[in-house]
């Protein structure tokens, strides 16, 4: 298969994720393996809009098809997208390809990103989990190794421990494992994650937000969305 064929592939995939998972799909996915809720509907905004400065102009970007304008939040003064995901979802997992493919294009000097692994209780370890490798600069690889455990090989991580051999495999000892998951620095990221999660009333996802102003409502233009877009419509 040629790279054309491979990236249409891969953007066909993400636009299947606009459904999305819902908090309460993931809390039944871990008490229920198969039991996976879709939303089809977008976030609402809140009622009370203000006048808004209009985004700066683009050729493929437009509002209301391809993202929606977050009434009373002011864009960042840098570009920046957040990506709230979940480790449960199958649509983060099939948008994980995708989005690697577009850091590759957009760096951090450009455009910087963030994962937000979003804090749902019942499987609260993989946020934890997430933010322990952070910590511990090993993110990269135990981030992909807890996505395929879950959805390549269909291991259900339930527990804490579960984590330990994929933060072994990474290099990490049980015990600085289980001293970083209990340290204050990721009790404090995690606390910033559920902030942000209230910041832009997360209720579904994958969910993109640019300049954290801008709510991704379609994939299809979506390299333009996180490129160009958020490169010039900041503060």
């Amino acid at each position: 298969m040629n790279t054309i064929k491979v990236a249409a592939t891969l953007l066909f995939s993400a636009m299947l994720v606009l459904s999305g998972c819902s908090d309460e799909s993931a809390e039944k996915e871990n008490q229920q393996v198969a039991n996976q809720k879709t939303d089809n509907s977008v976030d609402a905004q809140p009622k009370a809009q203000k006048k808004e400065q209009a985004p700066a102009m683009s050729s493929l970007v437009k509002e209301g098809v391809d993202y929606t304008v977050i009434a009373d939040q002011d864009a960042s003064e840098e570009p920046v997208v957040y990506e709230f995901f979940s480790y449960t979802c199958p649509h983060c997992y099939n948008l994980e390809p995708v989005m690697l493919d577009w850091k590759k294009n957009y760096k951090s000097d450009q455009v910087s990103f963030r994962q937000i692994p979003v804090f749902i209780p019942q499987v609260e370890h993989l946020t934890y989990g997430f933010y322990t490798a952070e910590t511990l600069g090993v993110l990269e690889e135990v981030h992909a190794n807890i996505f395929n455990e879950w959805h390549g090989k269909k291991n259900i991580i339930r527990t804490k421990e579960q984590l330990v051999p994929i933060f072994q495999t990474a290099g990490v000892s049980k015990s600085e494992f289980e001293e970083t998951y209990a340290s204050a620095e990721v009790e404090a990221k995690v606390a910033e994650a559920k902030a942000l999660m209230n910041q832009f009333q997360v209720t579904s996802f994958p969910l993109l937000i640019v300049n954290e102003k801008y709510k991704v409502m379609s994939y299809q233009n979506l390299q333009e969305l996180l490129g160009s877009f958020a490169i010039n419509n900041t503060k």
